[in-house]
């Protein structure tokens, strides 16, 4: 709407991407970045609108959810809060990229790294343990339905 002064569908996928970022970021969407300073604006320029640089703006309170899952999500956050609003998907459109996560490259594990290069974060619970879907097979998910039930873990789309 700021860009354009119209509102329509695309004014609304604008709007979910603030949302995206806040859940991302753990910020406000506005007051926090300075005089005039949105967190789209803030966003671009500490990331420099890559998915790789989400490490730079993400949530601390995010330790547990798998950093290719949060790339993800910026990466649609940042489809929907592009500029020229022709560019922007429609909401349908950003349903079906949430869906579609990216699987994890196999040779990555979920972990204690410090490296940000292994796009993985550090745990903030040493006692705390997670498998990558690297690491999950279809009979470990079968032997695992069989067991007590457990909490699935957690993913961003579910906070």
């Amino acid at each position: 709407y700021a860009y354009t002064l119209k509102v329509d569908e695309k004014s609304d996928v604008y709007s979910f991407g603030v949302v995206l970022l806040e859940l991302v970021s753990g910020r406000k969407p506005v007051g926090e970045f300075g005089d005039g300073v949105d967190i789209v604006q803030w966003v671009r320029k500490m990331t420099d609108s890559k998915k790789e640089g989400v490490i730079k703006i993400m949530d601390p309170r995010l330790p547990s959810v798998p950093l290719h899952e949060v790339m993800h999500v910026f990466y649609v956050a940042m489809l929907c809060v592009e500029e020229q609003s022709i560019e922007r998907p429609t909401m349908r459109e950003v349903v079906q990229i949430l869906t579609e996560l990216p699987k994890l490259p196999s040779d990555s594990k979920q972990g204690d790294f410090s490296k940000q290069g292994d796009l993985t974060i550090t745990e903030s619970s040493p006692s705390k343990t997670t498998t990558s879907a690297a690491e999950i097979s279809p009979t470990t998910v079968k032997e695992s339905k069989e067991q007590a039930p457990q909490s699935p873990p957690p993913d961003l789309l579910s906070i």
